[in-house]
């Protein structure tokens, strides 16, 4: 896949980490999230696209 398609990817999987985090009221009530759950959120989404991504076959 091309840098910029990965790169689709990475940003899409943090917005959905992020949301995942939003949605889940497991610390308090849905939407409810701080800056470090958004970091975290972000983080946890890119980072599982980009794994999807590298284990891609081409």
């Amino acid at each position: 896949m091309s840098f910029l398609g990965t790169l689709e990817n990475l940003a899409k999987g943090a917005a959905t980490g992020v949301l995942v985090v939003t949605a889940l009221p497991v610390f308090g009530a849905a939407g409810a999230i701080t800056a470090v759950g958004v970091a975290v959120g972000s983080a946890v989404g890119a980072a599982a696209a980009l794994l999807d991504d590298l284990k891609k076959d081409d």
